[in-house]
C-alpha cells in the first residue's frame, strides 16, 4: 500500500483541521436523531380491543399488570397496578410501590395481566 498525506494516521499535522460548516453539522445530527426515533406500529382494532379487555379485567379484579409503552428511542415497561383511567384526556395511571406513571392511550403498544 502506498502511503500519502490522504492514508489516514499519515497527516497528522492537518488531520484535526477538517472543518464543516455549522448548519452542515445540525443537519447530519438531525438526521441521525430522526433515524434513532422509534416509531411503534399502528395497532388495528382487534390488537386494541385485546388492550381495552385486559385493562378492564384488570381493574375488575386488581391484578398488576406489564404495560408495554412506546418512549421516543424504543419500547419501554412499566409493572404495576391500574389506578385512574380518563377516557375524555386519553391516558391511564398507574402506580407500584411509590412509582406512578401516567401514559397516553395512543403510546400503549401491549398489557398483559401478570399473576
Amino acid at each position: 500500500m502506498r502511503v500519502n498525506k490522504l492514508t489516514p494516521g499519515y497527516n497528522l499535522r492537518w488531520e484535526s483541521s477538517r472543518m464543516m460548516l455549522p448548519e452542515h453539522r445540525e443537519q447530519l445530527l438531525e438526521e441521525m436523531r430522526k433515524q434513532q426515533e422509534f416509531t411503534p406500529a399502528i395497532l388495528d382494532n382487534d390488537q386494541l380491543q385485546e388492550i381495552d379487555r385486559v385493562i378492564v379485567k384488570s381493574i375488575e379484579t386488581r391484578q398488576a399488570v406489564t404495560i408495554t409503552y412506546a418512549k421516543k428511542h424504543g419500547p419501554a415497561y412499566f409493572f404495576g397496578w391500574i389506578q385512574k383511567v380518563d377516557i375524555n384526556e386519553g391516558w391511564l395511571k398507574m402506580f407500584h410501590n411509590a412509582d406512578t406513571l401516567t401514559i397516553p392511550f395512543k403510546r400503549i403498544i401491549n398489557v398483559e395481566i401478570n399473576g
